[in-house]
């Protein structure tokens, strides 16, 4: 019989890494992250595994900050993001088996505050579109109108901000704050006591922190920047074409283009994210372009030192004061940077008391782990209706030969061998996937703190159950 290590690196072995023997497993599964985890340059990781509706293993791996030696724990906190919708849909069934929600009446039977902008919204979107994602709503977490796009029900599209108005609701309807209802309803019987919407400030530190690469906040300022640029200078040719008469222009009229484009840069990622991920953006810009004069002027004196040295005895920096910075020498340091821009850094962290159904869950894997157990075996809103949010969903479509699914607050994906329910995590810097096998009572859950650690997260859910993935939607 191979080695676990050497089976670990195939996930077509029949059963997946969940047939073999505990210990087995555990030797396998070290070998298989730490040596994907250096691979992908991912930071940190936590996993939890549940075997026959037992929670079986738990651990982390890595660091859970590049800049300290902390490392990570199966009770370390991560940002969950989107694991927290079928959470959310978990407490919302638990209403819902109370008679307190009607997922088939519209949301303002049961909660009548004007949320949703048009009137007959109110009278239209239900609950069960809410859950299934086809309620129209859209996606975008700060600008995502409270007006549908579509007729509600008419068909699917993944909705952030559905999962805004459900916590609402069942916030109103319960007539307390969304994070201390499902910390007093779901967290603690099932006894994931470390999981919230929001955490104490005390405890921020405590989350791992999200890593990305150094490429992703200079192009999040710098692009928008450029684009603005590139719009502003359009402009001020035809104001100078066709407002002035001139064909020529004088590079001083570009003066206000050139300042106003860092200014619509910076509010432009300030609207869309916030005022942290502004300033870690403008902060790495600021450090890569230090960094590139101060390469540039570096090269240009050892040139000039090397090529004419003293010899005429002028002293050297006069002899740059007076030609200037060759453009060339730029280029070199840009070029030479673009060799680290796949580096590591630290991201912002969510304040604690950020609250959004949809994507401010800080869990670990040990709780998420107590969740996929407690769903296998029904507790707290019992079987039926646990199985009623895998039996009740529509076909949305088909990937690598799958066919992909929704039901009431998961993801779904059918093979001809295989049936699985997912829910995949993605805050910038933070990735993670849950995959539940209803059939084996078993599951699956990868937290990472790194934007590399999708590919992680599927490859580790393929070889626990194996079963091919992605587990991603069409």
């Amino acid at each position: 019989m191979p080695s676990g290590d050497a089976r670990a690196d195939s996930h077509a072995v029949e059963g997946g890494m969940i047939a073999w023997p505990e210990h087995e497993m555990e030797r396998a599964l070290d070998f298989l992250i730490e040596r994907r985890m250096s691979d992908l340059d991912v930071r940190g990781a936590a996993v939890a595994i549940v075997v026959e509706g037992k929670l079986v293993f738990a651990r982390g791996y890595g660091v859970a900050d590049i800049d300290g030696d902390v490392p990570v724990t199966e009770h370390t906190l991560f940002e969950a993001a989107s694991l927290g919708k079928p959470i959310a849909a978990f407490g919302a069934l638990l209403l819902a088996r109370e008679r307190k929600l009607a997922l088939d009446a519209p949301v303002t039977e049961s909660f009548d505050a004007p949320w949703l902008e048009d009137a007959r919204d109110r009278e239209t979107v239900t609950p069960r579109h809410l859950l299934m994602h086809r309620s129209g709503l859209s996606n975008n977490l700060r600008f995502g109108s409270r007006r549908t796009g579509f007729e509600p029900g008419s068909r699917f599209s993944y909705s952030g901000v559905g999962y805004m108005y459900l916590a609402d609701a069942m916030a109103g309807i319960e007539e307390t704050g969304f994070d201390r209802l499902m910390r007093e309803r779901v967290f603690a019987p099932l006894g994931m006591h470390s999981s919230g919407y929001t955490v104490a400030e005390a405890l921020v530190d405590t989350v791992a922190r999200p890593h990305m690469p150094l490429w992703l906040p200079i192009v999040a300022l710098l692009g928008p920047a450029l684009c603005f640029l590139a719009i502003l200078g359009f402009l001020t040719l035809l104001i100078v074409r066709f407002g002035f008469g001139r064909l020529r222009i004088r590079p001083v009229e570009f003066l206000p283009a050139i300042v106003l484009s860092p200014l619509l840069a910076g509010g432009f990622v300030f609207l869309s994210f916030g005022l942290w991920p502004l300033l870690f953006s403008l902060g790495y810009l600021l450090a890569w372009l230090t960094a590139l004069a101060a390469v540039a002027v570096s090269l240009q004196y050892l040139r000039v030192v090397l090529d004419q040295g003293r010899s005429d005895r002028v002293i050297v920096s006069g002899r740059m004061r007076r030609h200037g910075l060759d453009p060339s020498m730029l280029g070199v340091a840009f070029v030479a940077s673009l060799l680290f821009m796949f580096w590591q850094v630290p991201g912002p962290m969510r304040n604690g008391d950020d609250l959004n159904a949809a994507s401010s869950l800080r869990s670990s894997a040990h709780d998420l782990g107590l969740f996929m157990a407690g769903f296998i075996d029904g507790a707290v809103i019992g079987p039926e209706w646990r199985a009623r949010m895998v039996s009740e969903r529509v076909e949305i479509g088909t990937r690598d030969g799958a066919r992909i699914g929704w039901g009431l607050g998961f993801g779904t994906r059918e093979t001809a061998t295989s049936f699985t329910i997912w829910q995949w995590g993605s805050n910038v810097g933070s990735k993670s996937l849950m995959v539940i096998d209803p059939s084996r009572r078993a599951g699956v859950v990868i937290l990472t703190n790194t934007e590399s650690g999708d590919t992680l997260t599927q490859e580790i859910a393929s070889h626990v159950l194996g079963i091919d993935g992605p587990w991603r939607l069409p």
